[in-house]
């Protein structure tokens, strides 16, 4: 049976002139100078000593008289036999350094130095917590945002059932699921566009189209419910052909439109647009007629344009020089877009057809 001896400050165990401090433990790296009482020194008792009783706290200081060696209680390299240098009584390795401070005998313990484990591992854990919460936030941003998530469904009884929109917004898009509606073909020459609220004479050898060559994928461009082309120039530039058109449907919600009396800035701006989004190669515009007008009862409106690519035309060999068009807008009734019908065509194809086309409109 062994017992602990109490922290306390003791002779070096590694044969130096001073005192070192025993932690109840160990030894530490606290010592400081042995000081040597007035008159006859006293040695420390040698050889086994009587073991103290264990103190739960430290000696108090005693700055006022010297230590009573013979009271001191046995060093604690005498029960573990005596370290080598650098070695504490436990045969660990003891760094070098020694306690700055310098005080006297019976002082009392050094402080303790703090554990950094704690620290390291407060330092994880809250590094993890960080985590866990971007982790949640990426999930919840994706699950908003309708991407898919490998995290089974929510059971369908948990979800609120999703209700239609109030006042669905009229659309040219084909139910899902089916392909683009066909075009109208000519009856007796003429084409007729329901939606549009117009009906057209077809020019001589001119052809209905797919719709899909016509109306793209694009939500934002203008979709056509009845058309007739004839091509100007193939591959023009690269693998792309210059066509004329003649084509009607609703105009696009995209564009402001307040009634019969909006008409004209309508038209206007639905024009600009045009400009710049089906007329790439350098040209001038030139607006030649901007004015209301009927089709049978209806209230219409039509401005006709010409575009002169004259320059470009002849530095890149185009068969065509200029272009004459007309856009129409047909009211429809309160709180309806208008219908819409655009014709566009380039001097090799005629420079009549526009206005044979606009002397034919009629309503559907």
């Amino acid at each position: 049976m062994t017992t602990q001896t109490p922290a306390g400050w003791y002779p070096d165990p590694y044969g130096e002139p001073q005192l070192r401090w025993w932690d109840g433990d160990q030894w530490t790296d606290a010592t400081h100078a042995q000081e040597q009482p007035s008159g006859s020194p006293r040695q420390p008792a040698s050889g086994p000593q009587p073991q103290p009783q264990p103190q739960p706290q430290p000696p108090q200081p005693q700055p006022q008289s010297d230590p009573d060696w013979s009271a001191t209680p046995a060093n604690p390299t005498l029960q573990f036999g005596q370290p080598t240098h650098g070695q504490s009584a436990y045969g660990q390795p003891v760094p070098p350094t020694q306690w700055s401070g310098t005080p006297g005998p019976g002082y009392g313990p050094p402080p303790k130095q703090g554990n950094p484990l704690p620290w390291v591992f407060g330092g994880l854990a809250a590094l993890v917590v960080v985590a866990l919460i971007v982790v949640a936030g990426i999930f919840f941003v994706n699950r908003g945002s309708g991407t898919d998530s490998a995290l089974p469904p929510v059971p369908s009884d948990r979800l609120e059932p999703e209700q239609p929109p109030a006042n669905p917004l009229p659309s040219n898009e084909p139910p899902p699921g089916q392909g683009a509606p066909e075009l109208p073909q000519p009856a007796d020459g003429r084409i007729t566009d329901p939606g549009a609220g117009v009906s057209f004479e077809v020019p001589d050898d001119w052809q209905v189209p797919r719709s899909e060559q016509i109306n793209g994928q694009d939500p934002m461009s203008q979709k056509w419910s009845a058309a007739v082309q004839a091509m100007s120039q193939e591959n023009y530039e690269q693998d792309q052909d210059w066509v004329g058109n003649v084509y009607s449907g609703v105009l696009s919600e995209l564009y402001p439109y307040n009634g019969v009396s909006s008409m004209g800035d309508t038209a206007k701006a639905v024009f600009v647009d045009f400009s710049g989004r089906f007329y790439a190669p350098a040209h001038e515009s030139k607006v030649v007629s901007d004015k209301a007008l009927k089709i049978g009862d209806k209230d219409a409106w039509v401005l006709q344009f010409e575009l002169d690519f004259t320059k470009i035309s002849e530095e890149k060999g185009f068969k065509w020089k200029k272009e004459n068009g007309a856009l129409v807008l047909i009211d429809r009734g309160s709180g309806e877009s208008p219908g819409i019908l655009y014709v566009s065509v380039p001097d090799n194809l005629g420079t009549d057809v526009v206005a044979k086309v606009l002397s034919s409109l009629k309503p559907a």
